[in-house]
């Protein structure tokens, strides 16, 4: 089986490369890390550059029903509903720009609280008071392409809570992103373990 980790930010993808031992293969236009077993590709943000690379990934990369998917991320959350680094598993993706909902199949057993997530088109820095989820800028497009691949029930959203929709994208430093999902490594990989042998 192969699981094929997706993060938009390069910060969120290397922790991940370096706690599984991957190498980056500078064949790909794309930060990509990986083995047979376990693939990590770094999609860049919005929804044009996640379609591109998924699109890319899946005509270079053998995808079939054994193939899983893990978006792993950095999301804003509600102040006094999480706290940040906390980590979510996402059950429902909803959309700014869409009516749309994914419907993520979570069904394993899990450490993990859930959360339901909206992507959003421009980043939220005012508190998000219009929004009762978490809020991100890939989610909703990640399941889309999924979704046209015929694998939605492969596909498992991690979400690391960054922010509570207060600071500017400016204050995501390169080191503030890796230190979270580093933070979260070890929930990470029980996460990948459990959605492996679901």
């Amino acid at each position: 089986m192969l699981q094929c980790i997706i993060s938009a930010l390069k910060a969120e993808a290397e922790p991940l490369a370096n706690y599984y031992g991957l190498k980056q293969n500078l064949s790909y236009d794309y930060p990509f890390y990986g083995t047979d077993e376990m693939k990590i590709i770094c999609t860049g943000v919005g929804r044009k550059n996640i379609n591109d690379v998924l699109v890319n990934f899946s005509q270079r990369i053998p995808i079939n029903t054994q193939t899983q998917f893990i978006n792993v991320g950095i999301a804003g959350g509600k102040k006094n509903k999480c706290k940040i680094g906390e980590c979510f598993i996402v059950d429902n993706v909803y959309d700014d720009k869409s009516e749309r909902v994914f419907n993520l199949n979570n069904k394993f057993e899990s450490h993990c609280s859930t959360q339901n997530i909206t992507t959003v088109s421009n980043p939220v820095s005012d508190g998000g008071a219009s929004y009762g989820t978490l809020v991100d800028m890939e989610a909703h497009e990640i399941c889309r392409t999924i979704s046209k691949f015929g694998l939605e029930d492969n596909l498992l959203i991690v979400k690391i809570v960054s922010d509570f929709m207060d600071i500017s994208k400016e204050d995501f430093s390169y080191k503030r992103v890796y230190d979270l999902v580093e933070n979260n490594l070890n929930n990470i990989n029980r996460l990948l373990n459990a959605f492996r042998n679901n």
